[in-house]
Formats: C-alpha cells, sequence, structure tokens
C-alpha cells in the first residue's frame, strides 16, 4: 500500500529550510483471457512476511521558478505484521514500515527518515495509518478483491485524515484505487494502486502510483513508485526504482 507520498513533505521543507529557489509494464506478452491472479492471498503474504528494498530516486523540485534535478536513494522496510492492537476502537493487526535515505537537491542533501504504522482488521481489510503528520481513518473497511483479472480496476479504501488521534483537526481525505495492467510476461500482471491526496478544501494536493509485479503462482513484488505534488510551495515529482 501507500508508504512514500511523506518523502514530498520532507523534501520540500528541506529545501526551504536549506534556502533552494534562491505506469503499467512494458511487456507485450498478455495473460490469456480470462486468466486469474490471487491479489488478496498475495498481498496477506507480503505483509505477513515483510520484506526491504533499495531503490534509486530520481525526479525534479521546482522553488521560486526555478527547477533542480533530485537524485539520491532510499531504502524501505516492510517488518512482517505485527502482533493484534486496537485501532480507532477496533481490533486491529499492525503493520509497520519505514524508509531512510537521502537525496541530493541544488547540492544540498537532505536525509528523508519517516516510519508509517498501518492498521489492518483481523482479515487484513485497511482500517487506516499513522505518521508523524498524519492520522487517516478509514470509515468503512477497505476491500481488496480476492482474484483480479488483467483490465479491472476499482476503488481498495478511503480515508478521513487528521492531524492527530483527537480526529478534531482535519486535514485532508486521501483514496486508494488500483488497476491491473500488463506485466512482463504471460504469466504476470502489474497492479497499479493509485492513491490521490487531497486537502481539507477538497484540492488534489499529491498523488502516488506504487507498481507490483504479480504472477500466477501469487508472489506479488514491488518494482516502482511515482510521486507528485506540491508542499511547502515546492513543486515535485520523483520515481522510485526498486
Amino acid at each position: 500500500m501507500k508508504r512514500s507520498m511523506s518523502m514530498l513533505t520532507l523534501i520540500a521543507v528541506g529545501m526551504v529550510l536549506a534556502g533552494c529557489g534562491g505506469g503499467g509494464g512494458s511487456g507485450t506478452a498478455l495473460p490469456p483471457p480470462g486468466t486469474t491472479f490471487g491479489l488478496e492471498a498475495a498481498m496477506v503474504a507480503l505483509e505477513t512476511s515483510g520484506f526491504q528494498k533499495t531503490a534509486s530516486v530520481s525526479g525534479s523540485a521546482s522553488l521560486s521558478g526555478v527547477t533542480y534535478p533530485i537524485s539520491g536513494s532510499v531504502t524501505l522496510t516492510l517488518a512482517p505484521i505485527g502482533a493484534q492492537t486496537v485501532f480507532n476502537g477496533q481490533s486491529a493487526l499492525l503493520s509497520s514500515s519505514s524508509y531512510s535515505g537521502s537525496v541530493t537537491v541544488d547540492g544540498q542533501t537532505l536525509a528523508l527518515n519517516e516510519t508509517q504504522q498501518a492498521y489492518l482488521s483481523t482479515s487484513f481489510a485497511p482500517l487506516g495509518y499513522v505518521t508523524s503528520t498524519a492520522y487517516c481513518v478509514a470509515p468503512v473497511p477497505g476491500v481488496v478483491p480476492a482474484t483480479v483479472v488483467l483490465g479491472d480496476s476499482g476503488t481498495v479504501v478511503t480515508y478521513d485524515c487528521y492531524s492527530d488521534a483527537t480526529l478534531s483537526t482535519p486535514t485532508g481525505s486521501e483514496s486508494l484505487s488500483y488497476t491491473v495492467d500488463p506485466g512482463v510476461s504471460s504469466s504476470t500482471v502489474t497492479v497499479a494502486l493509485h492513491t490521490s491526496m487531497t486537502d481539507a478544501s477538497g484540492q488534489q494536493i499529491a498523488v502516488e502510483e506504487d507498481d507490483y509485479l504479480l504472477d500466477t503462482a501469487g508472489v506479488l513484488a514491488l518494482q516502482r513508485a511515482s510521486l507528485g505534488g506540491t508542499f511547502s510551495g515546492v513543486a515535485m515529482t520523483l520515481q522510485l526504482a526498486f
């Protein structure tokens, strides 16, 4: 699921403080019509086992009319699913993830470090997540389809986001949807997870796409991510290749 959006915020804040500013796979072999892929079980297996991957980061940032290239690397770690806990009054499973690394922008090296606590129902439905700057709750538990075929699409979950656990200060909302695109062979598809973030006024401020390769054996692997948005007056695009 979504793990990377706060990178935009960290880079934007870092640029301001430092004074800067003076999609789917490319394979052509398609699965036979009607071939099903077990998405829900694959996601449960990924959350249960965890993983660690390092990505190269590239992109650009624009501030005060000047565009700067971004380069660097980050390591994403998904810990194996934790013990049962409580989130927003509901029994939940804890899924912890973090990234660490750095990028270079206009000669400035900016550290990227963030931890996210995601909460799933005991049947692994998304319930919400917490970061250092957000507390997001799904009014209705999300739904990951059990199986998908090439060309499928749908909504997984919608979150209402707040500044903290008191839920007293709304900050916006997020929606997570998916598309099933060609993979790299006749036994794979690319499951693209699309996140759209809006502020409290309903204005879209950022988007993210995370692409996972899913095969007919039920193995799911993160391949790449792309992010775009504007934070603290800095407009950015980022690409992560794992």
